[in-house]
């Protein structure tokens, strides 16, 4: 299926978060069924989504950071419950996450600490700070305090070690960096390159390797880059 949010312009359904559910035929249906599970409460610029299992019961959560200025009653991470099959197409119920998250953007789901729950990664990608939600008490644990505006973030073991690390590119700090986790949630933190102005970073096997490198879009050093996995 495909989830969406909005919060320009005003038609109706501002402020709100829906998804789409897969007709029969998707290259040739004229619409795909619209259901809006949070219509209204996701006012402040809700930025990028991430989905997944929260509490174990097979249903995929979603969660949403909020970026703020120049958007009225922002910096707030919060994910919506999916209540099952039965209610899916309905409304969902929101939990915050964390209020006063100056500018909030990116959330991801990923086991952090390695004890068969579900936390949250985070970004404050307009901002300054990479963090994680620790389940279920959603305790915020810093993992870079330094770097400014980490617009992109992503989840991965780019070790091989069994546990998921994070990567992320700081446009402000002009740094690409990948966070190595223990398993237990402390980051030790790596610089991949300190001259790229970057606005975004994907997870890739691009040599084909089998491990996982960085490729990166240099918006304000204007170029693309990829970066070789060397952890092995």
């Amino acid at each position: 299926d495909l989830v969406i949010n909005n919060f320009l312009p005003d038609d109706g359904l501002k402020d709100s978060m829906a998804w789409f559910s897969v007709p029969k035929d998707p290259y040739r249906a004229p619409n795909w069924d619209r259901h809006v599970f949070a219509l209204g409460d996701a006012r402040g610029g809700s930025h990028y989504m991430g989905a997944g299992d929260i509490d174990g019961d097979g249903w995929k959560e979603i969660a949403v950071g909020a970026k703020g200025k120049p958007f009225a009653d922002g910096n707030w991470f919060a994910f919506w419950k999916n209540p099952g099959k039965e209610k899916v197409k309905g409304a969902w119920k929101k939990t915050v996450l964390a209020l006063n998250e100056t500018a909030a953007t990116n959330i991801l789901p990923a086991d952090v600490n390695g004890d068969g729950k579900t936390d949250w990664l985070a970004s404050r990608g307009h901002g300054n700070g990479v963090i994680w939600f620790e389940n279920p008490s959603w305790k915020i644990h810093d993992i870079d305090t330094k770097i400014e505006f980490p617009h992109s973030l992503t989840v991965a073991d780019h070790d091989n070690d069994g546990d998921i690390d994070a990567a992320t590119c700081g446009y402000g700090s002009k740094r690409v960096m990948w966070y190595e986790n223990d398993g237990k949630g402390i980051f030790k933190l790596h610089v991949v390159d300190n001259l790229q102005e970057s606005y975004d970073l994907r997870t890739v096997d691009m040599d084909g390797d089998g491990d996982l490198d960085l490729l990166n879009a240099g918006r304000g050093s204007a170029n693309v880059v990829w970066y070789e996995n060397t952890s092995k």
